[in-house]
């Protein structure tokens, strides 16, 4: 970029910056103010008894001794080599789970095991390609075939979603017998992206790919796992790092039209945001490094689809042993750590959260963990370094395929690869 093009653009940059009408103060004090009107009816999230915020030393947190749990704690995690396309219209994903293990005394045989699911994609008649299993020691494989789909735009997005939600559930399921304390998924606490497919073909709307059993399958591992951790009283919760969901915010906009929460600034252009992470960040904005800051619980009520209202677990009802769909939304909470100013969100089944000490102290297990490492708690962190698939195996892998020619990208494969490849994809 030249001189005089990088002028104009620090000089709109800096127009921009003067036409923000908030500074970072009023503007944090503006989210707690929307923050309180949560109360009111409207929307498809509603708190937990009282919506409220919290700030509390790390050190307090870290070592809350009234823990009912103690170590040690599990971690799942699922990395997939990302999208291999090929030049005969063939795509393949890979994805790896493993379990970690946290805590000072803590058995760490069930790390050794690991849970492989091959995706591919392909419209070829002639391919005569079998689901297929390979077990060596305590690692399973599988190929799984994705039939072909209603629209070809969004292939490489479900093939992935589908082999790192169907490696991760199936690895939980298969490290129960192991599990004798609090479990936590890197990333929401069900497979919503697969779950969202279901309700689709629900509503009449046409999932992705049509008569096709295994969403169902991937939901299915979720609800054992969180049925066999019920019945052991130790909590599954969901870590989101990141996200692009907007329901918190959406519902707040409803609540305030619904009950005609309007004046100076209460009105619909007063909710600035469009996701959830930048509104609570707001929210539990705070200068100090020593504490930890966040939410109490909200609860999904349910899920608004095109007109439709839906149970998130709707279509596996039949499976559910701990009660109806009701007793298994999602119920979720915020933390931000106070060094990166990230928010993640704390997800946990409502039937985990039966009464007001159980809320309690479910969140302060949470805390806990991410009080501890200042970050994602422990075990899920040995569980993403350990399941970890690197630049130079994914290389590797897509060299294994020799009868076909990979599709080059220049973009992904030439000179933006050394950053593509060290990205962490969720």
């Amino acid at each position: 970029m030249d001189e005089r093009a990088f002028d104009v653009i620090r000089q709109l940059a800096e127009r921009v910056d003067a036409g923000v009408p908030r500074e970072v103060d009023d503007q944090a004090t503006h989210a707690r103010d929307l923050f309180d009107l949560l109360t009111h009816d409207g929307g498809t999230v509603d708190p937990l008894g009282d919506p409220e915020y919290f700030k509390t030393r790390k050190t307090e947190l870290g070592t809350w001794t009234d823990d009912p749990w103690g170590d040690p704690t599990y971690g799942v995690d699922a990395s997939t080599t990302r999208p291999l396309e090929y030049n005969n219209g063939l795509v393949v994903d890979t994805a790896h789970a493993k379990i970690g293990v946290s805590g000072a005394d803590a058995d760490r045989t069930p790390e050794q095991r690991g849970t492989i699911v091959t995706g591919v994609y392909l419209e070829d008649d002639d391919v005569r390609l079998q689901q297929e299993r390979i077990e060596l020691s305590d690692v399973e494989g599988e190929i799984v075939r994705i039939p072909v789909m209603r629209q070809r735009t969004n292939v490489t997005s479900i093939l992935t979603s589908t082999v790192q939600r169907l490696a991760e559930g199936r690895h939980a399921r298969r490290c129960l017998e192991d599990i004798d304390g609090p479990l936590f998924l890197d990333g929401s606490v069900y497979p919503l992206s697969v779950i969202y497919w279901t309700l689709l073909e629900r509503a009449g709307q046409g999932a992705p790919v049509g008569n096709w059993d295994l969403p169902k399958e991937v939901i299915r591992n979720y609800v054992a796992v969180v049925d066999a951790c019920y019945e052991q009283d130790v909590p599954v919760l969901g870590v989101v790092k990141t996200s692009s969901m907007g329901e918190l915010t959406e519902s707040l906009r409803e609540k305030i039209s619904q009950n005609n929460l309007r004046g100076p600034r209460r009105t619909l252009r007063d909710v600035p945001w469009l996701r959830d992470h930048q509104f609570v960040g707001e929210v539990l904005r705070d200068s100090s490094l020593n504490h930890l800051t966040y939410t109490s619980w909200f609860v999904q009520q349910r899920v608004e689809l095109r007109g439709n209202s839906f149970a998130l677990l709707e279509a596996v009802e039949d499976d559910l042993e701990h009660g109806r769909p009701a007793d298994y939304r999602r119920a979720f909470a915020y933390v931000r750590t106070p060094k990166t100013g990230n928010v993640f969100r704390i997800e946990t089944p409502v039937l985990f959260l039966a009464d007001d000490e159980r809320r309690e102290q479910v969140l302060l297990k949470a805390l806990k963990e991410v009080a501890r490492q200042g970050d994602v708690p422990r075990a899920v962190a040995r569980a993403d370094r350990i399941a970890r698939i690197s630049p130079d195996n994914r290389e590797a892998i897509r060299g294994a395929l020799q009868t076909v020619e990979p599709a080059f990208d220049y973009n992904r494969d030439g000179r933006w690869s050394h950053l593509e490849d060290s990205r962490t994809y969720e």
